[in-house]
């Protein structure tokens, strides 16, 4: 689903903009990347503060063997098993930004919040996306 806003947003010192990554582009493993959401900090803890955790990108041998139903060609995933720093449950549809660019959004992970979490690899999407855009031109 793509939101048209009525409106142009007002670029501020809060609101910006990010890049949309190519097609073909690819983010590979061990890259550094950002999450961002409000989603829950603990298993019972909610929280009303933007939280960011940084995010290293891994491998899809390894994401397949956390998550059977993981498939590379239309998901990521990113979180080391060895830093507990993860998306987590109400972060959903939050976006994961490497090098200024938007490479995914969180999807879904483990039910305790433990690294990795899965997020839609924009690039798989990105002919729809003009397609979609250029329909509501």
């Amino acid at each position: 689903m793509l939101l048209k806003l009525w409106h142009s947003a007002e670029l501020t010192k809060w609101v910006g903009l990010v890049s949309l990554p190519e097609a073909d582009q690819s983010v590979s493993p061990g890259s550094e990347c950002s999450v961002a959401g409000w989603g829950r900090t603990g298993v019972n803890t909610t929280t009303d503060t933007l939280q960011e955790a940084e995010q290293e990108v891994m491998s899809d041998s390894l994401c397949r063997e956390q998550y059977r139903h993981y498939n590379p060609i239309t998901m990521l995933c990113a979180g080391s098993p060895h830093v507990n720093k993860s998306a987590f449950q109400g972060d959903s549809g939050g976006p994961l930004v490497c090098k200024g660019v938007v490479q995914g959004i969180v999807s879904n992970g483990n039910p305790e919040g433990r690294p990795p979490s899965i997020y839609t690899r924009i690039s798989k999407f990105i002919p729809w996306i003009k397609e979609t855009l250029q329909k509501l031109s």
